[in-house]
């Protein structure tokens, strides 16, 4: 169809698109959507055209706001690109059927002003590229989830796409369509830019970021310098490409909480210094907006934008030179970790006196180990809730400084995955005056069982934050006939005990609801077994604490030593994070002499607090 027939502000299927070519300019960003966007689309499709059979009504897809590129020979896409691509993304993955079944009928087409390669991409996604750039990484995902949609579908895949189209044109079926908004004549009439036209559809528009409007902002006033706007939006995209990297994401931010969908906007408020309590959403696009008029007034404004972009970049490269040296990755990553503003970690960079970087290492090292500087850590106690923080703060640094000691340039301590979990203080070998009825009573029987059969059996599954989903009886049922035709029943564990006898008594003991610490194979466990005697005096000492997520720690609840470390390690295996001191421990390579792999004893905590206390005394020597 010739949309050029279509009203200012009309509607338009997705038929009438057909035939036609879009073009996305550099003042855009480049697509974007997630999982979530796309599925939600999906989804909401699929529901439409099952509910309103009679076609009735339409389905309806936010504005296309579009100008005719008379250079370009294509309409220049101003809003909506993101819903157009996914549209494309869906419609190209059934492009041959289309065009077999209605042969005068082309798929409408896409390009990219600064990014002419992601046409390409877009009509032959390819899995092997997708890490090439921030636009075919997206482009890679929604194409994956759209496949899986179409396979699953109740509609069909084809019926499903015939349906979006409508080609047949068919008022018994349900429509999709556009709101079509052509601006050309306001354009033209006006005298404005594509860019102007953005800005003043999107300033204050609900999603749209402050660096989508910096963007055009930037764009629009290097004026006719095609070069100096290629080179901005190629920039632009790769500074974005590289902190999708969670790591390097994680050591500028911290725990991410989701408040940046475009992350280049926080080297933006950085720039800018945008407090934390700022209450206006355009607080930073206001700031550079202002300076650009003003400024303006006596400088060349395309000269001012080179000179704020190049404050972004080199931004962003002092942050990537941080990133890459090991000792500082570390401290300004705890720095960080512990709400040190960036800002005024710069701000110690940046000071005459900071003499060079062994000096701004040196002062970020001290600033680190402030919240230890007094603490006696032999004297610390579980059992004081005044100690928590400081045990928390000590085994954190520790595991950090233990890593930076270690001489391969390739293995660090990882924010990201310690972000995404919430971690508990926990004791390496049991309290056992808190016997495990209760609660927990289940999970150390059955962790108990796993130990002594050989087998594996998730009867609960924990997440990060330790909720529990109990797997279904019938499972466990299974699990128990398993236990009955362990190879290793015959193994003897201690003398008169095998582990066959000790699966059956805990069995029993699970089926008669009965207290786990009454009973005789408990105490047989406690005093043959694992020779948890009344002796080890570092219970709620450091020397007996480790950080574990909570989903670990509160999964197998007061389990004795090695079957913690079999939890552990199968948690590990499982590519959950394990803090590399607490692995340390249950694999006892702090120990000395390790003579007894049943039991964490006195000698075991006695070198892991001499460990500690080394690792940091170093630290403080070293300032």
């Amino acid at each position: 169809m010739d949309l050029h027939l279509k009203q200012k502000l009309d509607t338009v299927t997705v038929l009438d698109l057909m035939n036609n070519s879009f073009y996305i300019p550099d003042y855009q960003r480049g697509y974007r959507w997630t999982r979530l966007e796309v599925e939600k689309l999906l989804g909401d499709l699929e529901d439409f055209y099952n509910v309103n059979t009679d076609g009735s009504t339409f389905y309806c897809m936010q504005p296309l706001v579009v100008f005719f590129n008379k250079e370009q020979n294509a309409w220049e896409v101003i809003d909506g690109q993101q819903r157009l691509t996914t549209m494309y993304l869906i419609l190209n993955q059934q492009k041959s059927l289309l065009e077999q079944k209605y042969p005068d009928m082309k798929l409408f087409n896409l390009s990219y002003q600064s990014r002419p390669d992601s046409r390409q991409y877009l009509e032959n996604i390819d899995s092997t590229k997708s890490n090439s750039n921030i636009d075919y990484y997206h482009m890679f995902n929604a194409s994956v989830v759209i496949t899986d949609f179409l396979k699953k579908t109740t509609l069909g895949g084809w019926r499903f796409v015939d349906a979006i189209v409508n080609a047949n044109n068919t008022e018994s079926r349900p429509s999709v369509k556009f709101i079509w908004y052509d601006v050309t004549e306001e354009i033209e009439s006006k005298h404005i830019s594509p860019e102007e036209k953005f800005s003043d559809l999107n300033i204050g528009k609900i999603g749209l970021t402050n660096a989508e409007l910096i963007k055009a902002l930037f764009l629009n006033n290097v004026g006719d310098d095609e070069s100096e706007s290629l080179r901005i939006a190629s920039e632009w995209d790769s500074i974005e490409h590289a902190l999708q990297d969670d790591s390097f994401w994680s050591f500028i931010y911290g725990k991410d909480d989701n408040k940046y969908a475009t992350r280049i906007e926080l080297l933006f408020d950085i720039i800018k210094a945008k407090s934390a309590t700022e209450q206006n959403e355009y607080y930073t696009f206001d700031a550079y907006s202002e300076e650009i008029k003003t400024s303006g007034q006596y400088t060349n404004k395309k000269d001012i934008v080179k000179r704020l972009w190049k404050e972004v970049s080199d931004k962003y490269y002092l942050f990537r030179g941080w990133y890459d040296d090991k000792k500082l990755y570390h401290i300004i990553g705890y720095l960080r970790y512990k709400k040190h503003d960036i800002n005024s970690i710069e701000a110690i960079y940046a000071d005459p006196k900071t003499s060079d970087i062994n000096e701004f290492y040196k002062i970020l090292r001290e600033k680190a180990l402030e919240s230890v500087s007094n603490v006696e850590i032999s004297k610390l106690n579980y059992s004081d809730s005044k100690d928590h923080s400081r045990i928390y703060d000590i085994l954190t640094l520790f595991n950090i400084l233990s890593i930076v000691e270690c001489e391969k340039d390739d293995v660090r301590f990882s924010f990201d995955e310690f972000y995404k979990h919430s971690w508990d203080i926990e004791h390496v070998r049991s309290q056992t005056p808190k016997n495990p009825d209760g609660a927990g009573r289940q999970d150390w029987i059955v962790c108990n069982l796993e130990y002594f059969s050989g087998i594996d059996y998730n009867y609960c599954v924990c997440d990060s934050d330790g909720k529990k989903t109990y797997k279904y009886q019938e499972d466990f049922d299974l699990f128990k006939n398993d236990i009955t035709k362990a190879p290793n029943r015959d193994t003897e564990i201690a003398p008169g005990l095998k582990a066959g006898m000790v699966c059956e008594q805990l069995l029993q003991l699970f089926n008669e609801k009965s207290d786990v610490t009454e009973s005789s194979i408990y105490k047989a466990l406690l005093n043959q077994v694992f020779r948890q005697d009344d002796t080890f005096k570092y219970e709620d000492n450091i020397g007996n604490l480790v950080l574990l997520d909570q989903g670990t720690n509160r999964g197998y609840k007061n389990a004795f030593y090695p079957v913690k470390r079999k939890w552990i390690y199968r948690r590990e295996h499982e590519g959950v994070y394990i803090l590399p001191c607490t692995r340390n421990v249950f694999a006892k390579n702090y120990s000395s002499m390790i003579f007894d792999l049943m039991n964490w004893n006195n000698d075991d905590a006695e070198a892991y607090l001499a460990e500690i206390e080394r690792v940091i005394s170093n630290g403080k020597a070293q300032l």
